[in-house]
């Protein structure tokens, strides 16, 4: 580079780390899909118009720019993570047995463009710039969720299944909900990480709690309270082993006495969650959805496409229900239909050495206020949710960068 362009460049370089945070939680929020929601929910339609997905070209185009001007970066975050993308080669490869082979590709690409925006945030960031990035783009969720329901409440309140109550950008409430738990969580562990805009945070925080509130969702309400109470408890244990020690047997009573009574008086447990004893038809889905797993035990039927045709096997397990169900309610389920035995071994191995790896860093400063936490829920999830694996879904994008993120601190420890 010439003397003449030099000041021209470094005049460039503090306005690009200005305006890309930014651009990164613009994506991030637009990976909650809320624009194909919203036009979904403005026409009384279930799926959003073609056209919605041309939303998605400005988030692609950042992508490629930051990939392409971070080449070995974007490498070497792929290569931390051998067994997500051992996943998502899974899911391509799946195309060849696949009962809707088109789906799945499609689909298919919209997952590696998902999770290598994952990458991005865990390569591009560190632990206090990756929760800044987050809670921004938790920012615009919250902005825009108030603004539709006060605003546009045919579009931002349901009008029949739950009168009344918010659904925000989302078609339902317990989608605001879901996602705004999760922003409570991320806003109260940046207020701590991030003093310089406490304010800021603190007053999300409250946004985000406040939407919980009008979604009436008791499971994300639940969610908040346990999301703020494991911030509260890696704070705890960090203060020494006094408070450690108080902590930790404070968590283990918690367990204890909630297993009991979901052992002793699993009703009780439900009706408080508003749900019963089929966790609102999931039971029945997963004992429908079995025997096509058995059907299809190795390989399943390809990634997104078990539910996909009319007269799929999909279609034996609505009758069996009865009603039109769009996915299992639960990522290892979900796994187990459309890459078989071998996509559930790969996700479990890959969730395993996540979650030993945020344990480790419990400890630490950067990444042990809210990571250790964020996984923890992202596990239990699991088990009723179809977050693991699928494309444009704020959690699972979440999960990426920080699985990500921790194997890259996994990979500079063993090299330094």
């Amino acid at each position: 580079m010439s003397l003449a362009h030099a000041p021209a460049a470094r005049a460039a370089a503090p306005s690009l780390a200005r305006w890309q945070p930014i651009a990164a939680a613009l994506c991030l929020a637009q990976f909650s899909e809320p624009f194909f929601a919203a036009v979904a929910q403005s026409q009384g339609a279930t799926e959003p118009p073609g056209y919605a997905r041309l939303a998605f070209v400005p988030v692609y185009a950042f992508l490629a720019w930051a990939i392409w001007r971070n080449r070995a970066a974007a490498f070497g975050a792929a290569c931390a993570a051998p067994l997500l993308m051992s996943l998502l080669a899974l899911c391509f490869a799946s195309t060849l047995w696949s009962i809707d082979s088109g789906a799945t590709f499609r689909r298919s690409i919209w997952l590696a463009l998902n999770m290598g925006f994952g990458l991005y945030l865990a390569w591009r960031y560190d632990w206090k710039g990756l929760l800044n990035v987050l809670a921004a783009g938790f920012v615009i969720l919250a902005a825009g969720s108030f603004a539709l329901g006060l605003l546009a409440p045919s579009i931002g309140r349901m009008s029949f299944e739950h009168p009344g109550a918010w659904s925000g950008l989302w078609t339902h409430k317990n989608t605001l909900g879901g996602i705004m738990a999760l922003g409570v969580a991320i806003a109260a562990a940046a207020a701590i990480v991030a003093p310089e805009r406490r304010k800021l945070w603190i007053g999300l925080c409250l946004a985000c709690f406040a939407l919980v509130l009008l979604s009436t969702s008791k499971t994300a309400l639940l969610a908040s309270c346990l999301g703020l109470g494991a911030t509260g408890f890696c704070m705890m244990i960090r203060q020494g082993p006094l408070a450690a020690t108080f902590a930790v047997s404070s968590v283990l009573v918690a367990i204890i006495a909630g297993a009991g009574l979901v052992l002793l008086a699993p009703d009780i447990i439900v009706a408080a969650l508003g749900r019963d004893l089929t966790l609102t038809g999931r039971t029945d889905i997963w004992e429908a959805s079995a025997r096509f797993v058995e059907a299809q035990p190795w390989l399943g039927y390809g990634y997104y496409a078990f539910w996909l045709p009319d007269n799929g096997p999909a279609y034996w397990v609505r009758e069996a229900v009865m009603w039109q169900v769009a996915s299992a309610h639960s990522s290892w389920l979900e796994t187990a239909l459309g890459l078989g035995r071998v996509g559930v071994a790969l996700f479990a191995l890959q969730l395993i050495a996540t979650l030993a790896r945020g344990a480790a860093a419990t400890m630490r400063a950067d990444a042990g206020l809210w990571a250790p936490a964020f996984l923890a829920a992202f596990a239990l999830y699991t088990l009723s949710e179809s977050h693991a694996l699928q494309a444009n879904n704020l959690f699972w994008t979440i999960y990426v960068a920080v699985a990500a993120r921790l194997a890259l601190d996994a990979r500079a420890r063993k090299l330094a």
